[in-house]
């Protein structure tokens, strides 16, 4: 009895360690089973940083020039210097320009575009940068699934076709990221035309229902150009994320877009109001992660 009162606060100790373990693995455990979206506030352009369970990370669009990893640094630990996909969902300035510090700084696995060009010195600046660092490129094709593993992917909805000789917008990517029951619908700067595209290739495959999805990222930063509303019913999200920066010179996001949402009651948000937003899923449910 004397012997186990002297180890008493030894056996505590033991029985603390334990637990806390057991707490935080059951707590990893549960944080390795979701997908992490971060909608990065990189002012006026398009940033989205994706991760899924296991771990392995994709980032659509870049941002403009200097904003990319400021913003990144925010959801990615500094000693983590690699990614595994990089999308250009077309090669405006403010969807591509930030991935050349990344570029820098980063190795990449493999770089997917939309077959649109630009140009300009700065995109043939990352264009070299990409051939350099001899990291694979492909261009998006619909019906392309980029398996991220842990049951994520991210299917190529548009371009269905040669976009090469067309206006970036209207070539623009748009994909769908599924995890389990959960979908995210991304759009870069796709134009109504573009839209339409998407919808009667789903018409055309009788499967309107899968372009269905929790949440759109409007397209075109929320100008009237996109957002049209027959691929919004289709598409039928709880909310919709507006990329745009604060008092723009494009009047971003216009008010005709802000209308067109309203009128199917979905959920605004907007980075230029309220900065990062960020989503989780477990495959059977997505939440906002930041309290909005």
């Amino acid at each position: 009895m004397q012997s186990f009162k002297r180890n008493f606060k030894w056996y505590s100790l033991g029985f603390l360690v334990i637990m806390t373990s057991a707490i935080w693995s059951a707590v990893l455990a549960d944080a390795n089973n979701h997908l992490k979206v971060s909608f990065l506030d990189v002012g006026q352009g398009d940033a989205i940083y994706i991760e899924a369970p296991n771990g392995h990370q994709m980032i659509i669009d870049g941002g403009p020039p200097g904003s990319l990893l400021p913003a990144l640094s925010e959801v990615m630990s500094f000693s983590d210097r690699s990614i595994d996909v990089i999308v250009v969902t077309n090669p405006d300035q403010d969807h591509f320009a930030g991935f050349i510090d990344l570029l820098d700084s980063y190795e990449v696995g493999v770089v997917i575009e939309s077959g649109t060009f630009n140009k300009s010195k700065i995109y043939g600046r990352l264009e070299n940068l990409i051939t350099e660092k001899k990291i694979p490129k492909i261009i998006a094709r619909s019906g392309m699934k980029v398996d991220m593993g842990a049951g994520v992917h991210f299917d190529v909805l548009f371009p269905d076709r040669d976009v090469s000789s067309w206006n970036p917008n209207d070539g623009s990517i748009i994909g769908q990221l599924i995890y389990g029951n959960t979908s995210i619908i991304l759009t870069g700067d796709a134009t109504k035309k573009t839209e339409s595209y998407s919808l009667s290739g789903s018409e055309a495959s009788g499967s309107l229902g899968s372009l269905a999805s929790n949440v759109l990222k409007v397209g075109h930063h929320g100008s009237r150009t996109s957002t049209g509303e027959s691929f919004v019913s289709a598409v039928d999200p709880d909310y919709a994320v507006i990329s745009s920066g604060a008092d723009n010179t494009y009047g971003h996001p216009h008010q005709e877009t802000l209308d067109t949402l309203n009128k199917f009651g979905i959920k605004i948000l907007r980075t230029d109001q309220l900065g990062m937003i960020i989503f989780e899923s477990d495959g059977q449910k997505i939440e906002l992660e930041n309290n909005i």
